[in-house]
């Protein structure tokens, strides 16, 4: 069974666009990761900004967001 992913601040449990999105906004090699909420405020913006993230990326052809 694949271990699951977790927000290093909260705990959360993260979806591969999470995972995807800290690695493409931090570092490739992350090995820590945060939630989109706990990100939105690492970063200064809203979930709703990171979630508009995702999108253009995924519709760019992003591989991590595969």
């Amino acid at each position: 069974m694949k271990k699951e992913t977790i927000c290093i601040d909260c705990g959360k449990i993260l979806s591969k666009d999470e995972i995807a999105l800290n690695k493409k906004l931090i570092a490739k090699n992350v090995t820590e990761f945060q939630c989109l909420s706990c990100m939105s405020e690492s970063l200064g913006c809203s979930v709703e900004d990171l979630e508009i993230k995702i999108a253009e990326f995924k519709e760019q052809g992003c591989t991590l967001f595969l």
